[in-house]
């Protein structure tokens, strides 16, 4: 069975995945989110992706508060830039 990671379950995107995911039962998808896992945190993505050996990653996490990207620079590219390099 085919093992995917998918980032950000919990947003607007991972939501709608995880409506979705019942309808493709060949697929084993895990959702995660910020409280399980930093994808700012390198060694916790590895080590998420050595234990679970996924095969795919669908990345849905990312910063989104527009009026506050601004004035929090390092947080949104933290996680919009380090975190997809990451996983």
């Amino acid at each position: 069975m085919t093992k995917i990671l998918v980032t950000g379950g919990h947003g607007q995107v991972g939501s709608e995945l995880q409506f979705l995911a019942v309808e493709y039962p060949d697929f084993q998808l895990f959702f995660t989110d910020y409280q399980e896992l930093d994808i700012t945190n390198k060694a916790a993505v590895l080590a998420l992706f050595k234990e679970y050996q996924f095969q795919y990653c669908i990345n849905c996490a990312a910063y989104t508060a527009v009026d506050k990207a601004e004035s929090e620079i390092e947080k949104a590219e933290a996680i919009n830039i380090t975190g997809s390099k990451n996983l």
